[in-house]
């Protein structure tokens, strides 16, 4: 073996990452099986606990890395297998849960013409609700071949990161980097664009550094490998710092509720059982949810109307620009259909900013109009008492947006800021009535504020966004 090539696979870095991770909404990762009664069962290891795959964890980072630094930096420390291919730097655990609580949802598939769920298209399924716990560890292996210049990629510093750009330190950049990501947070499993597989560190992640030139770092890592003692923090993960790119859409609303809302929850406690409550709001630990699934559902079928009528009821030209949005699920094998790039998060609400009350209605006979004898029922939906106030906040994001999917956003997103939309049960008698109050817009490298002043005020940059809304009008 030729000396520079023994040399050139001598490890000279070592950066280490222990995080605490946590649940912040369902989790479902598919075992890939049924049980006979549930049609998606949570995957689990031989011990009977819920786990994380380090392999999903490393695919979003991936991905995510990949839409800041370009596939040629991530190439080189996530690996890669093509001709020059090389050898990845990062070993990423599994995480496996504590305290993993298995719930069950339901899902349906929603019609965008009609807006009601399609006959038989209804299945069930296993999730961890959030608030599990379990540890991951990272390890980036540097070897004295990164430091060439052949391999080192070039990329673009960014500028929360300014001791790394000074010394050029292209790895410290790019760890850092997945520090900042995993403080803010991923969401890992299936249903990610809908809200589901929210993970995240429980503190700011911290980073360390292991230099083997010096012999201080090799002592710490003796010291790390035989007492588990980390020392010396080379940086602290900063979950303000946007990990998103300019190309895409990001915009964060505040709603109040000026009506009652109801997603129902039919588990009913059995305090209600006594009341004879047929349904609930759904309820996550104390907290009320409204799934982000609804929301979703709700936002793509006002979206259709508005493409319908923009693009005179041609219903191809329709589905096809929603496809390329929101995603498209199918049945045959040979189409594997299309991922949504829509995300939206599940939306949680403390039980003291909102209540639950009861509320009694009569059956309707729909042939005569008139009431059902003896056919009284009653939900428990949540109100808002005091409407003026914020209390619903819903947050979405389009990747790699272009400007007329901005423009559908942006007027989707009026019709519920002026509560023309809107979302769970019972919209046909008023429930689920939204008012906007704040929204901010982050897109193309500039942001945009939008208040409430009794209707829709935009505080600057108003011709922009309409430019948006005038490019999906002239498509």
């Amino acid at each position: 073996m030729d000396r520079n090539d023994e040399n050139s696979a001598r490890i000279i870095k070592k950066i280490i990452f222990n995080i605490p991770m946590q649940t912040y909404s369902p989790l479902r990762i598919s075992s890939g099986v049924d049980d006979g009664i549930t049609d998606i069962l949570v995957l689990k290891d031989k011990k009977g606990k819920a786990f994380i795959p380090g392999t999903s964890i490393t695919g979003v980072l991936r991905a995510k890395m990949s839409n800041i630094y370009g596939d040629r930096a991530v190439d080189r420390l996530f690996g890669s297998i093509d001709d020059d291919g090389n050898q990845s730097m990062v070993n990423i655990s599994d995480i496996v849960l504590e305290n993993a609580k298995i719930i069950n949802r339901d899902g349906i598939k929603i019609d965008s013409f009609t807006g009601v769920s399609k006959q038989g298209a209804k299945f069930d399924f296993e999730a961890i609700d959030k608030g599990a716990t379990g540890d991951l560890y990272i390890e980036v292996t540097l070897r004295e071949s990164c430091l060439s210049e052949q391999n080192k990629p070039n990329i673009s510093y960014r500028k929360e990161h300014k001791d790394f750009a000074i010394n050029g330190d292209v790895y410290g950049e790019l760890t850092a980097t997945i520090a900042d990501i995993l403080t803010e947070g991923i969401n890992v499993g299936s249903l990610t664009t809908k809200g589901y597989g929210k993970i995240k560190s429980r503190e700011p992640v911290k980073m360390y550094v292991f230099d083997f030139k010096n012999p201080q770092g090799a002592m710490k890592w003796w010291q790390y490998l035989n007492e588990g003692i980390l020392q010396d923090v080379a940086y602290t993960g900063n979950k303000t710092v946007a990990v998103v790119s300019e190309k895409d859409f990001v915009m964060q609303m505040e709603f109040a509720l000026t009506s009652s809302m109801i997603i129902r929850d039919y588990d009913v406690d059995t305090d209600d059982e006594k009341e004879k409550i047929a349904a609930v709001q759904m309820k996550s630990g104390e907290d009320f949810v409204i799934p982000a699934t609804s929301i979703k559902g709700v936002l793509k079928s006002r979206a259709y109307r508005i493409l319908m009528n923009l693009n005179h009821h041609d219903e191809q030209k329709a589905e096809d620009f929603l496809d390329k949005l929101m995603g498209r699920e199918t049945d045959n094998k040979e189409d594997k259909g299309q991922k949504s790039r829509l995300y939206i998060d599940e939306v949680y609400i403390k039980p003291n900013i909102l209540h639950s009350k009861k509320q009694s209605r009569n059956r309707i006979d729909r042939f005569t109009g008139g009431t059902i004898d003896s056919a009284l029922f009653t939900d428990k939906p949540i109100w808002q008492t005091d409407k003026s106030k914020a209390t619903i906040a819903i947050n979405l994001q389009v990747q790699n947006c272009d400007e007329k999917e901005a423009g559908l956003m942006l007027l989707v997103m009026k019709d519920l800021w002026l509560g023309d939309l809107a979302i769970g049960g019972n919209k046909a008698i008023g429930k689920g009535v939204l008012k906007g109050k704040k929204c901010t817009i982050q897109y193309a490298g500039e942001s945009f504020l939008i208040q409430d002043d009794g209707g829709f005020h935009v505080s600057d940059n108003i011709d922009k966004l309409e430019a948006y809304v005038q490019k999906l009008s002239g498509e």
